[in-house]
């Protein structure tokens, strides 16, 4: 049976690739005030329920395939998952229509499915660190550009009415020992990707109030368009290519963990492939 086996690096790369994308397209007017102290509660919980999750299944092999209740949970996941790589997809197409004019998602899509189909875990767990210090890179020469507009008077204003604040939630917060069956401490230790989630969302939250002010409803794709550095600006559509290969990295992962679930949920019998 094949086994999936990904680094954290990988496994988190996807998770706030994600995150990345809904913070850059969504102009939902939360405040820092309200994220800060809706958010970080919310991180907590979600933090705790991962980890005792992480801990019964590994203990109890959920997601072996070997039983009827685990081909259950399997088909469940794979639902969650696939619904996953359709938002990431819609991300994708999304940016590409409205930043570049571009359709180039529907040609590499076939492409695309095919590699995450048949490319083997150890792979994209090797290509995680590339990617890592590209979004790195790119978030530090975003940062650096938005420096001398950063106004700090601007957060924590008086209360006011905003949006209501929505942690995301993905099904890798309860589904870690899947990701790591080769080492089941891992799972354990990767139970802070909640805290993750909320750093970036509160970093985009944060930032969009120190430049622009408190509350105005802007898509995150505006803070980025914001920096300069000396005469040169428009770092954003730097940003976004890293993200779009982000996103294609975490499609095929996705493709990459379907493959495992419906095999493991119809019985479908692959040999083990050495990593």
């Amino acid at each position: 049976m094949r086994k999936l086996n990904f680094s954290g690096a990988a496994v988190s790369l996807s998770v706030l690739t994600t995150v990345m994308g809904q913070c850059i397209l969504s102009g939902e007017a939360v405040s820092a005030r309200t994220l800060l102290l809706q958010g970080l509660p919310m991180a907590l919980a979600l933090a705790v329920i991962s980890r005792l999750l992480a801990l019964a299944e590994v203990e109890q092999g959920t997601f072996s395939g070997n039983t009827f209740c685990s081909k259950l949970f399997c088909l469940l996941a794979t639902l969650w998952f696939g619904a996953e790589l359709v938002e990431t997809l819609g991300q994708i197409q999304t940016l590409c229509w409205e930043q570049f004019s571009s359709m180039a998602l529907v040609g590499i899509l076939p492409l695309l499915l095919w590699a995450g189909w048949t490319l083997e875990p150890g792979v994209f767990s090797r290509s995680a660190g590339i990617l890592w210090w590209a979004v790195v890179l790119a978030a530090a020469i975003c940062f650096f550009s938005l420096s001398g507009q950063l106004h700090w008077e601007n957060l924590f204003p008086e209360p006011e009415m905003t949006g209501p604040m929505q942690l995301p939630i993905y099904a890798e917060f309860f589904a870690l020992p899947l990701f790591f069956e080769t080492d089941g401490q891992k799972s354990q230790r990767h139970w802070v990707l909640p805290f993750a989630a909320f750093l970036v969302q509160a970093l985009f939250a944060f930032g969009r109030e120190a430049v622009f002010g408190p509350a105005h409803g802007l898509q995150g794709l505006e803070l980025l368009r914001a920096g300069s550095i000396g005469g040169i600006a428009r770092f954003d559509a730097a940003f976004l290519l890293v993200w779009l290969a982000a996103a294609l990295f975490r499609c095929g992962m996705l493709v990459c963990t379907l493959r495992v679930l419906l095999c493991r949920a119809f019985g479908c019998g692959e040999q083990e492939v050495p990593e």
